[in-house]
């Protein structure tokens, strides 16, 4: 199996000192925290109304809104609320340790991915964790490695894999025999050698939704526009009166807004096909990089060096690179991009077999 080298957390301190792994855990706090603000924003204004003998339209709108709020929020605390104070401290206590990992699935019921994990010291753990999401599944059992921390007196642990692909949610460790069910398959061992970057399964599966959604949310733009347009033209032919300058006025501006929705829209169904185009480019390939590693999470577009096979080195610039490509690309030395990496091209990039992506851009 050719399994592309990837950032692995660093073991010699705290897992909480690892930069990913904290922003990764403040993440999950933001709902717990953000959605019963929403529900309260929404709630309060509603029985505002309903004191005030306002109409029942406006109140139904509120109120609905509030309550999606709260099941959200009730969600949010089911899945990460219980687990995320004692993760927290476990990773403000320990580090981060390797073990082996093997991925199963109930035959029956709900699917919540339970992992059987064996350490370094032979004893073997068996962890519920049914927020792990299918790519993350993915990654554990074709690697056959997880990183840990924990279990406390009460069992609860947080793990993550290689690759930055952090897979922190909520995970305990249970008495039962959760390899009662089916392991999973891994639906590609050897990503690296896909024919096609496109064919990358796991990238492939991730992007999956938000490239077609970026055509299908064209529709509502575009009736939207049409309709403004229609409104606009009739507005301006039976010619604006005194009385309808600031009816002309909330037209013309709600006409801007919408195209500029549509603007945005059309720029994501542009973006989507031409990283459809450049994924197609080609198998991936690595290339020699160098980039000092990063010193802060986030999206950042960031300049390296990079060196061909044949020795030449030219700059290469990646555009809002995510932390986990950065990461990567600083720990290993290499860069994958789809296709072959050339003087003056424009690329994908990525790490075969995560869900990863970014575009690189080859200076002359």
């Amino acid at each position: 199996m050719s399994e592309a080298p990837a950032v692995e957390p660093p073991t010699g301190r705290p897992a909480i000192e690892d930069l990913a792994t904290a922003r990764a855990l403040s993440a999950l706090r933001l709902p717990l925290i953000g959605l019963p603000l929403a529900a309260v924003v929404f709630a309060v204004p509603a029985v505002w109304l309903i004191v005030a003998g306002g109409g029942w339209i406006g109140i139904a709108v509120l109120a609905i809104a509030a309550l999606a709020f709260v099941v959200t929020s009730v969600l949010a605390l089911v899945i990460t609320g219980f687990w995320i104070g004692p993760a927290g401290r476990l990773l403000r206590a320990e580090s981060w340790r390797a073990a082996s990992v093997k991925v199963y699935r109930p035959s029956k019921g709900f699917p919540r991915a339970r992992l059987v994990v064996k350490e370094a010291d032979g004893k073997s753990l068996s962890i519920l964790a049914p927020a792990l999401p299918w790519a993350a599944q993915q990654i554990l059992a074709r690697t056959s490695k997880i990183w840990l921390v924990g279990p406390d007196d009460k069992g609860w642990v947080a793990i993550r894999s290689t690759g930055l692909a952090l897979p922190l949610g909520q995970a305990r460790v249970s008495t039962a025999d959760l390899s009662t069910g089916y392991e999973i398959t891994v639906d590609q061992p050897d990503p690296a050698r896909a024919s096609l970057a496109s064919g990358d399964a796991v990238l492939a599966k991730v992007i999956a939704a938000p490239r077609k959604r970026s055509r299908t949310d064209m529709v509502a733009p575009v009736v939207l526009l049409a309709f403004a347009g229609f409104v606009v033209v009739d507005l301006v032919q039976r010619g604006i009166k005194a009385s309808q300058v600031g009816l002309a006025i909330g037209v013309f501006v709600g006409t801007l807004i919408i195209a500029g929705f549509f603007a945005w829209r059309l720029y994501k169904a542009l973006y989507w096909a031409k990283v459809d185009k450049l994924l197609s480019a080609g198998p991936w390939n690595a290339v020699a990089v160098d980039l000092p590693e990063p010193t802060r999470v986030g999206r950042e577009t960031v300049t390296a060096q990079a060196t061909f096979a044949d020795g030449r080195t030219v700059p290469v610039k990646l555009t809002r690179a995510g932390h986990a490509i950065r990461a990567n690309v600083a720990a290993t030395g290499k860069l994958w991009v789809a296709g072959i990496p050339g003087e003056g091209k424009q690329m994908v990039a990525g790490i075969p077999g995560y869900p990863f992506l970014s575009r690189a851009d080859f200076g002359s």
